[in-house]
């Protein structure tokens, strides 16, 4: 069972009352806001500020680094990352460039070594990023090998995954980020124990909040997914707890009619709703109940450093097995092949011609309603993180 049997009995309580009176979760009031904030090249550059060099970013799950020497190459916002297991059993972010002369250290997405050698003139570096060697030394020059070191970036290993600031002068407290409640959510969950059954990026012409936005949205399923999520779901009803800047969400399978009759929380809810989480600013996964479904989005400036209408998602497809057996792998096919046709089919199309509402100049603001609740608490984080204190004019 996912949760604790007090969440449970609380959201089966909830939802058993939404099913028979056909109500949702509701928001005390609207939203308003520009289109804009898609589209502005300063708002993105301010998000780069507050928001993606600042905050603690979901960047690696453990089970991709189980032994000391392994490493994963990773993509931050604007930063390539090399993590890797330390000896302590610690994890290390060291930015993916050599302090010779900048070039990429390690082309290679995973693997196991004791020292990373710099491909254009030689110079190794130890897992802990340590200059340990530099080709023809006695020809080079005389040089401080602590200053050389590589890059260290904050980081810290808790959940089961291993979370980043990109700031390498900022800090990193991710138990103060989520707050105690989420921090409690996430530990009840026990992710340290998932494994990466698959994982995959994608990159999207739409602003980075527009692809967020379309995986919390549960407004939406009935007119985007009638053919692959609309049969399985009671539509437009989500019950929701709301931790300020992250928040867990209930959404209903018709399923759910088989265990109306008992008393809430009888029965674990893992086969008769699905769960969704945020965890701000960029994080948003799924559970189902063979695997979990986990999105980290960032922005995509490429090489236009003002571009603000690409995205870069990062999905990852968790599952309680290291290795799973022939109808494991089935299912997960499956379930793999669902998500694809639902969010790469169906929501990134919507999400484009949202930016392209947004490019233009005269397309008015638009509104947040009363039952979109999961989106309401993105906004209101967002704002928080990036220092707006009024409300959009109504």
């Amino acid at each position: 069972m996912y949760f604790s049997p007090e969440r449970n009995t609380r959201f089966a309580q909830r939802l058993f009352e939404h099913v028979r009176n056909g109500t949702t979760d509701q928001t005390a009031d609207m939203l308003p806001y520009d289109l804009s904030i898609y589209a502005d090249a300063s708002i993105a550059a301010a998000e780069r500020t507050h928001i993606f060099e600042k905050l603690p970013m979901m960047a690696v799950h453990s089970s991709q680094l189980p032994e000391t020497g392994d490493f994963v190459t990773v993509q931050l916002n604007r930063s390539q990352v090399i993590v890797a297991r330390q000896k302590d059993g610690s994890v290390k972010a060291l930015i993916n460039a050599c302090r010779h002369r900048g070039a990429t250290l390690v082309k290679q997405e995973s693997g196991r070594r004791n020292l990373f050698v710099c491909p254009y003139h030689g110079w190794s570096y130890a897992g802990d990023g340590t200059l340990k060697a530099i080709s023809f030394a006695e020809t080079f020059g005389a040089c401080r090998t602590q200053e050389r070191r590589l890059v260290e970036l904050p980081v810290q290993e808790r959940h089961g995954f291993v979370w980043i600031v990109e700031d390498p002068n900022g800090s990193i407290d991710v138990a103060a980020h989520l707050g105690p409640q989420m921090d409690a959510l996430l530990a009840d969950y026990h992710l340290d124990r998932y494994h990466v059954w698959r994982s995959a990026t994608f990159e999207f012409a739409q602003n980075w909040k527009i692809m967020l936005e379309g995986v919390l949205d549960g407004y939406h399923v009935s007119f985007v997914h009638g053919a692959t999520i609309k049969p399985y779901f009671y539509l437009n009803m989500m019950a929701i707890e709301d931790f300020g800047h992250h928040h867990v969400t209930a959404t209903p399978r018709r399923t759910i009619d088989r265990i109306l009759h008992e008393p809430p929380g009888q029965s674990a809810l893992d086969d008769y709703a699905v769960f969704g989480n945020l965890v701000s600013p960029n994080s948003t996964f799924v559970l189902h109940p063979h695997h979990i479904e986990h999105w980290t989005i960032y922005q995509n400036p490429g090489q236009n450093a003002d571009e603000t209408g690409r995205c870069r998602a990062v999905l990852r497809i968790l599952t309680p097995q290291r290795q799973l057996d022939e109808r494991g792998e089935a299912i997960m096919e499956k379930n793999w092949k669902i998500a694809s046709a639902a969010i790469l089919n169906e929501d990134v199309p919507v999400g484009d011609s949202i930016q392209v509402s947004a490019n233009m100049p005269h397309a008015g603001p638009v509104l947040l309603g009363l039952n979109e609740v999961g989106n309401r608490v993105f906004h209101r984080a967002w704002r928080h993180y990036m220092q707006i204190q009024q409300e959009a004019p109504r």
